[in-house]
């Protein structure tokens, strides 16, 4: 079997392209029927980063699937393909696939290569083009690391969410262990939040937010724990201790040179939920003498009296929550995560809603957000000034009793991501 590439962590791989080129065979006077020669048939992979998962080529499954009924009319074990494949005339996908692709769940890569042919009576297509088969669902993995200070306690932990309802929850037994998330056209949002027993204090509920995501890359999240003399710029303080938190990407659905080291970067715009970015966090003043640059990207105002951005606001029955998000370049995402002590997944659940909301693809939570007054859809995307209010969510606040809860914006345009939460108590 002909493998294309196979340098360190890759086994960069072909997967059926089969092209019509075909021969009289003088021994076939079937009408209805042609046939396959599979021994030209090569199915390899992408494997950058999921060596340690056990992907075996012999577990790959080829499908056979009639392109106009969309019938699998014949499959296979890879390992069991036989050398040749007699199909009814027509045109098929020949699609290779390995995994189930689950919403999350850990060490399941999925991976997937399909290309387009043809057959026709009486003839044998006897050679096929290579076709790279990749992996088609997100890997994330989580480090969560005191830097050897010790001050860490065994609950700290990590729930991640991506995908339309994939969550996984990472510890310290399965730091660096890599979780696989169905990806979703349009849910492209990860959401990470940190919570334990730091030094002796316990935080809850510090989350980042990273918009960008897509299938066939690997995610990496660190969240990085420091006494105050640890202290550098870009951490988020939280009185005794920091919280540094970040994302690397790498995309996995490519082969590599192999002078290319395997931790090269490609991208990261993890953001701080408080909108600081790569700005000194709160605590931390530039440098003498200069002033902050603007943060770019949209601006989010809140319209309401007595409300800022990322500070308690405490609510009663008469409380207005009202913002104004403003865009030169046109808002192209827009979601909102929400953490409460008493409105729970399950409580947004029993009134159609979730917890991460997506103004911009609302998909199934559309007509829920609409009937809360929220824009959603064209309302948001592409808008260069959008109105927005959580008012009709304070009288279910203050019913379900005494809380704090935090809604975690974050909006991007072409000029970048702005984040911040309404942090309301009541």
């Amino acid at each position: 079997m002909r493998h294309l590439y196979n340098i360190g962590i890759i086994t960069a791989a072909t997967l059926l392209s089969l092209t019509g080129c075909e021969k009289e065979n003088d021994f076939l006077f079937d009408t209805e029927n042609g046939q396959l020669d599979c021994k030209a048939l090569n199915v390899d992979y992408i494997n950058r980063h999921t060596r340690a998962t056990g992907v075996n080529l012999s577990d790959f499954t080829v499908n056979f699937i009639n392109t106009e009924t969309g019938a699998t009319v014949k499959s296979f074990k890879y390992a069991e393909m036989p050398e040749i494949v007699t199909l009814p005339i027509g045109d098929y996908k020949a699609e290779a696939r390995y995994g189930e692709n689950p919403v999350a769940e850990w060490d399941s890569p999925f991976y997937l290569g399909n290309s387009q042919f043809s057959i026709q009576a009486g003839k044998i297509t006897d050679k096929v083009d290579p076709v790279e088969c990749t992996l088609s669902n997100m890997r994330i993995t989580v480090n969560i690391d005191d830097l050897g200070l010790g001050i860490l306690g065994d609950d700290a932990k990590v729930v991640v969410k991506a995908g339309a309802e994939g969550q996984l929850t990472y510890d310290k037994t399965t730091s660096g262990k890599a979780g696989y998330f169905q990806f979703v056209e349009g849910s492209n949002t990860i959401t990470a939040v940190f919570s334990g027993t730091v030094d002796g204090e316990f935080i809850d509920g510090e989350t980042r937010v990273y918009n960008n995501a897509a299938p066939g890359n690997a995610y990496n999240i660190s969240f990085n724990v420091n006494r105050p003399d640890n202290v550098e710029p870009g951490d988020i303080d939280f009185g005794e201790i920091t919280i540094d938190a970040s994302i690397t990407i790498r995309d996995v659905t490519r082969p590599v040179d192999p002078g290319e080291p395997d931790d090269e970067i490609l991208t990261d715009d993890m953001r701080p939920v408080d909108g600081s970015g790569d700005e000194p966090g709160p605590g931390v003043d530039p440098d003498p003498g200069t002033d902050p640059e603007p943060a770019a990207g949209p601006v989010i105002t809140p319209t309401s009296e007595g409300l800022e951005l990322n500070t308690p606001y405490t609510i009663t029955a008469d409380s207005k929550c009202e913002f104004t998000v403003t865009s030169e370049k046109g808002i192209n995402a827009f979601t909102i995560v929400i953490e409460s002590t008493t409105l729970t997944p399950e409580e947004l659940e029993s009134v159609n809603l979730s917890d991460h909301l997506d103004l911009v693809n609302p998909g199934d939570l559309a007509d829920a957000l609409t009937g809360l007054k929220f824009p959603t859809g064209d309302e948001v995307k592409n808008q260069t000034e959008v109105s927005f209010n959580i008012n009709e969510f304070i009288p279910l606040l203050i019913g379900l009793g005494s809380g704090e809860h935090k809604f975690h914006l974050t909006v991007s345009d072409e000029d970048g991501t702005t984040t911040g939460t309404i942090w309301l108590k009541n």
